[in-house]
């Protein structure tokens, strides 16, 4: 099964973390698909640390709940603390979510996907963009291209030159 992730970092050493999060994350699939690396400013809240998000495609043979649990298991090791209760957003090392599981639509207390905020986020959408612009969304039935040209996004998403 091939699964879609993103991963955001803002706090801490950045491009380490996450690169660190990516190889963590290989012990559950192999990384058959990445994006640049991108500087976004935070959605959702207010603080001075911008985000780094890359998008990485798996190709895992574990249940998207699974593979669910290594991801919170990988966000937990490089210091990613949840907290249950405040605020939606807060800054933090990691950050690694689950956008599609091949066109699968999962609606469980555990996992949504597709992600239900994607096609809200530039963040999100671009980096998508650049590794499967055609990927059609099996619930908005439009492509990757389609919902970032058409997303309500105004926060600038800028192509780290590495």
């Amino acid at each position: 099964m091939q699964v879609t992730t993103i991963l955001g970092s803002n706090s801490g050493q950045k491009q380490e973390i996450m690169a660190h999060a990516i190889r963590l994350l290989e012990c559950a699939g192999r990384v058959i698909a990445r994006s640049s690396l991108y500087e976004t400013a935070p959605w959702g809240f207010e603080c001075k640390e911008n985000f780094l998000n890359q998008v990485v495609v798996f190709e895992t043979a574990l249940s998207p709940k699974d593979f669910l649990i290594h991801c919170l298991q990988t966000e937990k090791q490089l210091g990613r603390v949840r907290i249950s209760k405040g605020e939606r957003y807060s800054s933090r090392p990691i950050d690694i979510d689950i956008l599609f599981c091949e066109s699968l639509h999962l609606d469980t207390p555990e996992l949504t996907v597709p992600h239900p905020r994607l096609a809200e986020r530039n963040f999100v959408l671009i980096p998508l963009r650049e590794v499967m612009p055609d990927f059609i969304h099996p619930v908005l039935h439009q492509t990757i291209t389609e919902l970032c040209d058409s997303c309500p996004d105004t926060l600038a998403v800028k192509k780290l030159q590495l």
